[in-house]
């Protein structure tokens, strides 16, 4: 785990304790808010910094916002790494080209798609769909954190691999250590992400 983005996370206060509805309609004791890091400058460049070093390793020609957490995190790394940027929408806009990828991408181009996490990576597939229709190749996805429910299996059964900055464990042991959450809530947090499927207050 990197201590730096740990911190970066815990400082901008992206993880909230209490009781969420998922957009499943299941119940969570913990609700993961990366969409809020940009307004944090210290902390956005510490991830962003971080995420700049993976896709340089990856060697990708493009990078791949997805709609709509993705795009202000796929435009930092595009500014610092130089590479040139696209964005996925989840619905094709009703005007124009009606396409699902805004911005110029060249058939056999290697393109990453950038998200702030994944849970089950459903979603994913939609927005890799949308740059496969462009003739873009997508072997990577990488995200800032990984909810570690199912996503990076469900992106090897389509032959794409999940890079990740940090688990929601690594940064909840983080953060129980630093003391940035107390005992309860580390503790049916914990139970929760055991065994999230049935998981009761």
């Amino acid at each position: 785990m990197d201590e730096k983005i740990a911190e970066a996370l815990s400082e901008a206060k992206v993880m909230k304790f209490g009781l969420f509805t998922l957009a499943s309609g299941r119940k969570t004791p913990v609700y993961v808010d990366i969409r809020i890091i940009p307004s944090f400058p210290g902390p956005f460049a510490a991830v962003t910094d971080a995420l700049v070093a993976k896709v340089k390793a990856l060697g990708v020609d493009v990078v791949a916002g997805s709609e709509t957490a993705g795009i202000p995190i796929a435009a930092a790394i595009a500014i610092k790494a130089k590479l040139p940027m696209v964005y996925v929408r989840k619905r094709p806009k009703g005007y124009g080209t009606q396409s699902l990828v805004e911005g110029i991408i060249e058939k056999g181009q290697n393109a990453v798609l950038i998200d702030d996490m994944i849970t089950d990576g459903k979603s994913k597939m939609g927005f890799i769909e949308g740059l496969h229709n462009e003739g873009a190749v997508v072997k990577d996805v990488l995200v800032i954190l990984d909810r570690e429910q199912g996503g990076s299996e469900t992106l090897a059964e389509h032959a794409v691999s999940l890079h990740s900055l940090i688990t929601l464990k690594e940064l909840l042991a983080y953060m129980k250590e630093k003391g940035y959450v107390d005992e309860d809530n580390f503790n049916i947090t914990t139970n929760y992400l055991n065994n999230p499927q049935k998981w009761i207050l």
